[in-house]
């Protein structure tokens, strides 16, 4: 008799966890060529001297495939069995794009709305999700001590996610609201003594009327504001901020203006967001026209870390995409004088000529779209 049990029984595959590696076992689409040399310069990097550093930035050009190298990192953790792991975006639309490219590549991912998936929990698939889910007062991820435990998170476009760490941990009341009234009538003396005709502008709601509360005005009354501020916990626009900094008011500042009273922390209370602060592998993505040194404020960065970021060593420019409309500057910069300004044919090379449509033009058909490559 066969025992097939024995035949059958083998290794277990073991999943890559080089992303080089792992890119070529994906079930991508059709035309997903190869890893661009950029792309193989930094994940060969990551892999091989900082797959074990905690914090890494990688600093990329737009447009230089920083997204795959993200996902590629981050499913590296998960086939090492490092999960949970998450992938931050400032914004949906960047969400969208993120989700639409891990599906062209074969990347397992998944996103949220309100509760956060099973999948991420249990380190399946990537969670893929905007900054503002993890960085409020009232977060899914939990704050403190509660917070969920992650192995790797993944912040794309780092400078945009820290304007929205900041924002979410200031408090903005709009006059209309009791509070306003009570934060203002709290500190009216010490406002007035900065400039009698400022206060009155602000008593009478002018938007640009903007005065600061005095620090030692501010320490001295401490308790006072937390009273109207907790007795305004059901606001909004206090509600979701209110965790963060309601322990940590003295080290926050306060401005008041005709059009609201905003008070903010002057550094972010990141030790508040587990999730965040107590990750064990970090990775930054920033484009390398940005200065690094302000992640140092409002990631609590190390100054070592943005130093000494992932980067593609043989590139040979740097830069900006900007897009320039001519006839919107000038009505006699028309077209046909452009193409001839900067579109002459050079006589020493070849051009290979190819018709995709009929909307641009190269420079000897006008009417037609043409795409030529050097050789």
């Amino acid at each position: 008799m066969v025992d097939f049990k024995k035949r059958l029984a083998g290794k277990k595959a073991e999943k890559p966890i080089d992303p080089v590696e792992l890119y070529n076992t994906l079930d991508r689409a059709s035309d997903k060529g190869p890893l661009r040399p950029a792309q193989l310069a930094v994940l060969n990097e990551w892999y091989k001297n900082n797959q074990n550093t905690r914090d890494v930035i990688v600093k990329l050009h737009t447009g230089q495939g920083k997204t795959l190298i993200g996902l590629l990192i981050l499913q590296s953790r998960l086939n090492a069995n490092k999960g949970p792991v998450v992938f931050l975006c400032p914004d949906n639309f960047l969400i969208t794009q993120t989700y639409e490219q891990a599906e062209q590549f074969g990347i397992a991912t998944c996103t949220t709305d309100y509760e956060l998936p099973g999948e991420f929990l249990y380190g399946t698939k990537i969670l893929i999700a905007s900054a503002k889910k993890l960085f409020n007062g009232m977060t899914k991820f939990e704050l403190n001590n509660k917070s969920i435990s992650i192995d790797t998170i993944l912040m794309d476009d780092a400078h945009a996610c820290v304007d929205i760490i900041r924002e979410a941990c200031r408090i903005r009341i709009p006059t209309e609201e009791p509070a306003y009234q009570a934060i203002r009538t709290l500190f009216a003396n010490e406002l007035e003594a900065q400039g009698a005709g400022t206060w009155a502008d602000i008593r009478n709601g002018k938007r640009d009327a903007l005065l600061p509360v005095p620090y030692w005005a501010w320490m001295s009354r401490e308790t006072a504001v937390a009273n109207i501020l907790s007795k305004n916990t059901d606001r909004t626009s206090i509600k979701f901020t209110w965790p963060l900094i309601k322990d940590v008011l003295s080290h926050c500042q306060c401005m008041i203006s005709g059009a609201a009273v905003e008070i903010e922390p002057y550094i972010a209370p990141l030790k508040s967001f587990g999730s965040y602060w107590k990750a064990k592998r970090r990775v930054f993505m920033s484009a390398t026209v940005t200065d690094d040194a302000f992640l140092v404020k409002g990631l609590q960065l190390t100054p070592e870390t943005i130093t000494k970021p992932l980067s593609y060593e043989k590139e040979t420019w740097s830069g900006e995409r900007m897009i320039l409309l001519p006839s919107l500057i000038h009505e006699d910069l028309r077209r046909e004088q452009i193409v001839e300004w900067l579109a002459k044919p050079n006589p020493k090379k070849t051009l290979r000529y190819s018709h995709v449509g009929t909307k641009l033009c190269s420079h000897e058909r006008l009417g037609k779209i043409w795409c030529h490559d050097y050789q």
